[in-house]
This record gives C-alpha cells, sequence and structure tokens, in this order.
C-alpha cells in the first residue's frame, strides 16, 4: 500500500484565500480609504492627442535623474 501524498498547490490556495478574505475584512473594519490618482491638464489649446500630465513629467524627469 502506498500512502497518498498531500496535494500542496490545493493547500496553498485555500491559504491564499483564506489570508486575502481576511485582509478585505481587516481593511473594511479599520476605515482605510485608497488613494485615487489624479492627472493635471497642461494649458494647451489643442485637447486631441499628446498631453503633458504630471505622471508623464514625473517619467521624464526620473529620466534625466
Amino acid at each position: 500500500m502506498s500512502k497518498q501524498q498531500p496535494d500542496l498547490n490545493r493547500r496553498s490556495l485555500l491559504k491564499a484565500l483564506t489570508l486575502g478574505g481576511t485582509a478585505g475584512v481587516a481593511i473594511a473594519a479599520t476605515g482605510i480609504k485608497v488613494a485615487h490618482a489624479t492627472e493635471t491638464k497642461t494649458t494647451t489649446s489643442n485637447t486631441q492627442g499628446y498631453q503633458e500630465t504630471a505622471h508623464v513629467r514625473s517619467y521624464y524627469d526620473s529620466l534625466r535623474g
């Protein structure tokens, strides 16, 4: 008789689902608010096409450094 090996993938999935659900309940219970990203538009007369937003400017600044 051979002993059946436990399915570790299934156990890790169940553990992750349990921890994820617990974390979701903890966040909801503490009232932590999620940050929302905002973009500011530059003053240009053309509203179509390329727009240099704050996000794009910060990316360009990171390339210079």
